[in-house]
């Protein structure tokens, strides 16, 4: 879990996507797709400064994704950030 904790949003993107390739032919290859894809729409709108966006992606996603994402953005902007702006208290 530690390892998690200190990937950022760009790495949970390029090693989901790998699992996704992996997946293909599998029914794990949509679940995949929508991590990868809801990922990559929360860097976009990090990027673009749509926290708004970026709190409704996240509270849509499954409880999986989500904590990965949450801790992503941890990593990169911190634990203040994450609870003050985006209002996901991390540990």
């Amino acid at each position: 879990m530690e390892k998690e904790s200190s990937m950022s949003i760009q790495k949970l993107i390029d090693q989901t996507y790998s699992y996704f390739v992996e997946a293909q032919g599998t029914d794990l290859a949509n679940l995949y797709e929508d991590d990868l894809t809801g990922f990559q729409s929360v860097q976009w709108m990090m990027n673009a400064d749509d926290i708004d966006g970026v709190i409704a992606k996240i509270d849509c996603m499954d409880t999986e994704p989500r904590e990965q994402i949450v801790l992503a953005i941890t990593a990169e902007e911190g634990a203040g950030y994450v609870e003050t702006v985006l209002g996901y208290e991390v540990a």
